[in-house]
């Protein structure tokens, strides 16, 4: 028997349903992401925060030049705020960074997106709380959104940071009730930390950028190309002088 109408849109029905549907398109914070993994995390959190808006003096050509250069952003950090001086970036290539906190932390951090005032961050790898209660694996996600305003002729810079965390314990998504207090604890310290040490970098570098020079000049973990970069990003002479704006 010859099939009849009914059955041929049945068989095409079960046809279209089999046939894998392309994703339509993936956007965040303005960005189209192209990125699976990214994109995974994003979709499928464990949890998400949209955390308070950090706010540093300076301007955004600044907050830009420093977000560009994340290993010489942590040595920085490590120098002028004590509690992050177990925080060390190293550059990978293309993008990529290792993260380690004395195994606290430990992982890589990947830029998947970034425009003067966006930037989108991969980041995948453990944690460990300090008493080794937690540890826990997985990705996560985090977003930068930047903007430049006046406060009478002093500009200063505002951060919304959002982040995704995905874990990869499936028992974690099962007690996350239980274990979302303790979570979210140690994301608020960490974003502590990383605020407090971008307020005194960029109180730093606005303020006094050669008097910071002299001391990044005795700091044992800084490269010659990171001390020449910063002195020609701030025009600093070497015979104590600053050159023009």
């Amino acid at each position: 028997m010859r099939p009849g109408p009914t059955t041929w849109i049945i068989l095409l029905g079960l046809l279209l349903v089999a046939i894998p549907q392309a994703r339509g398109a993936f956007t965040l914070i303005g960005f189209p992401i192209e990125d699976p993994a990214t994109r995974e995390v994003v979709e499928e959190y464990t949890l998400a925060r949209q955390l308070q808006t950090v706010r540093v003096i300076g301007t955004l050509k600044t907050t830009n030049w420093v977000l560009d250069r994340p290993p010489f952003a942590a040595t920085l950090a490590r120098h002028l705020h004590p509690p992050l001086e177990s925080y060390h970036i190293t550059e990978k290539g293309d993008g990529l960074y290792a993260v380690d906190d004395m195994g606290a932390l430990r992982g890589s951090v990947r830029l998947v997106a970034r425009a003067p005032e966006r930037r989108v961050y991969l980041v995948e790898g453990q944690f460990r709380s300090l008493a080794h209660l937690l540890k826990l694996s997985g990705s996560m996600v985090f977003t930068l959104t930047v903007q430049e305003r006046w406060e009478g002729n002093e500009s200063y810079v505002e951060i919304d940071p959002q982040l995704f965390v995905r874990l990869d314990n499936i028992l974690a998504h099962g007690i996350l009730k239980i274990l979302a207090p303790l979570i979210h604890g140690v994301i608020d310290r960490r974003v502590g930390n990383l605020t407090a040490a971008a307020q005194l970098v960029s109180q730093r570098l606005t303020q006094n950028p050669q008097g910071l020079y002299r001391e990044i000049r005795t700091w044992p973990d800084v490269r010659p190309a990171e001390l020449e970069e910063y002195r020609h990003a701030f025009r600093i002479v070497e015979d104590g002088g600053k050159g023009g704006g």
